[in-house]
């Protein structure tokens, strides 16, 4: 079977997600993984006016929030190829608006190896030290440099993986 996108509607869908930060491709595989956790059609995302959040409710989780939510997603409800784009820097930036990885592999949960893990290249903390999430034996550190401009888009991207509240 070849798959053929109507033209006029690829045109239509880039510009909505060009305006949430998110390439054509990412967002077509978001609605498929979405569609096989649904067995059906996944419940829509919506720009301005999507009712579940306001701008001022995004702005209003803190750092700590958004964090044990990705905590809880990564180790219960993420598929584990939204886990490794999670630990990818283009995909990060396009989603977020970060200039970090959500998350960064560390050797183990171990403080000596989470320590070594938490820093950049310049050795400045940027992820979280005290929440590790844990998946499949692996250990990720959390990225911990949200500011109000990301919050919009973490909330956009935390609905579109069923998860429409904060932990």
């Amino acid at each position: 079977m070849k798959a053929q996108i109507d033209p006029e509607l690829l045109e239509k869908a880039s510009e909505i997600f060009v305006e949430l930060g998110l390439p054509i491709e990412i967002a077509i595989n978001v609605f498929l993984t979405k569609a096989i956790q649904a067995q059906g059609f996944p419940f829509p995302v919506a720009l301005e006016g999507d009712s579940r959040y306001t701008a001022q409710e995004a702005a209003r989780i803190s750092n700590a929030e958004i964090t044990e939510a990705i905590q809880h997603l990564v180790e219960q409800k993420l598929p584990f190829s939204e886990i490794n784009n999670l630990t990818q820097l283009t995909y990060c930036q396009t989603t977020f608006g970060l200039s970090f990885p959500v998350l960064k592999l560390a050797k183990s949960s171990r403080p000596e190896d989470v320590r070594l893990a938490v820093k950049d290249a310049k050795g400045r903390n940027r992820y979280s030290t005290s929440k590790i999430a844990q998946r499949d034996g692996c250990s990720y550190v959390i990225c911990s440099q949200w500011t109000d401009r990301h919050r919009p888009a973490f909330v956009r991207w935390q609905q579109t993986f069923g998860d429409s509240e904060c932990a």
